[in-house]
């Protein structure tokens, strides 16, 4: 069942909503605005508790909106 977070990104000065699902050793992060990304754990290992998997989830939501970001000032 998909996760829903939401939190305040300094750096873009924005709220940014999505959410997120993990199958244990990968986790797929999305947002109907943003898109859609998914990660490995890496040397996390293959648990990785309830804060890390949302720590993992907000740079991954950090790095689409930023990524959207750019493209919209690439078409300005």
């Amino acid at each position: 069942m998909p996760q829903f977070i939401s939190f305040y990104d300094e750096s873009l000065q924005t709220q940014i909503e999505g959410s997120y699902v993990s199958d244990g050793k990968l986790i797929h992060v999305g947002s109907g605005t943003l898109g859609y990304k998914w990660a490995p754990y890496g040397h996390a290992g293959t648990f990785i508790d309830k804060n890390g998997q949302e720590q993992l989830a907000q740079k991954l939501l950090s790095e689409l909106a930023h990524a959207a970001g750019k493209d919209q000032h690439g078409h300005h």
